[in-house]
């Protein structure tokens, strides 16, 4: 299914804001707009707080590496593990081997092959996260959390920064989608 609108979610996993929307706003909008095929979202890593951001969007990518496959749903259960075990900033919750702690509570995901994955892959995965990151720059985007909302056939964006209430994303939406 390819919905009329992707929305861009730009996140650090040490941002207290996105874990603001991850609890208050993420749930609705998957569940108004996301299952009912309006729209796709396309979680993109924003590691700007910290040394640990950045590890944690490793440990992200090689998550979904392992299961985007044959247990999505996996990644999912992982993301909002990871928001509800959230520390202050630059504590060692976002530590490589609290992070794989994290890793081994959640079903589906394997702790042991994140781990392979970090360290075989871990300066590519840093080096794409990088270019996500400079990409992000071209929007103007310079915190988190940060979306993009665009409409691919009408060629149409709009932009929403910080941990907004459903409503306005509901509002950034439909206008986006009616362009």
């Amino acid at each position: 299914m390819d919905a009329p609108v992707d929305v861009y979610y730009w996140s650090d996993y040490q941002c207290p804001f996105c874990r603001r929307f991850e609890r208050n706003t993420l749930p609705k909008l998957v569940e108004t707009h996301v299952q009912s095929g309006t729209v796709r979202l396309v979680f993109v890593q924003y590691p700007y707080l910290g040394k640990l951001s950045m590890t944690a969007a490793v440990v992200d990518r090689c998550v979904w590496r392992q299961v985007r496959a044959e247990r999505p749903r996996a990644y999912w259960r992982w993301h909002a593990t990871l928001f509800d075990e959230q520390g202050s900033e630059n504590s060692d919750w976002a530590s490589r081997d609290n992070l794989l702690d994290v890793t081994r509570g959640v079903e589906g995901v394997d702790a042991n092959a994140v781990d392979d994955c970090m360290r075989e892959r871990r300066s590519e995965i840093e080096s794409s996260i990088r270019e996500d990151v400079e990409r992000a720059s071209r929007f103007d985007i310079r915190g988190t959390p940060a979306f993009v909302l665009y409409n691919r056939e009408e060629d149409v964006a709009g932009k929403i920064t910080g941990a907004q209430p459903f409503d306005r994303f509901d509002e950034a939406i439909t206008r986006v989608q009616n362009a």
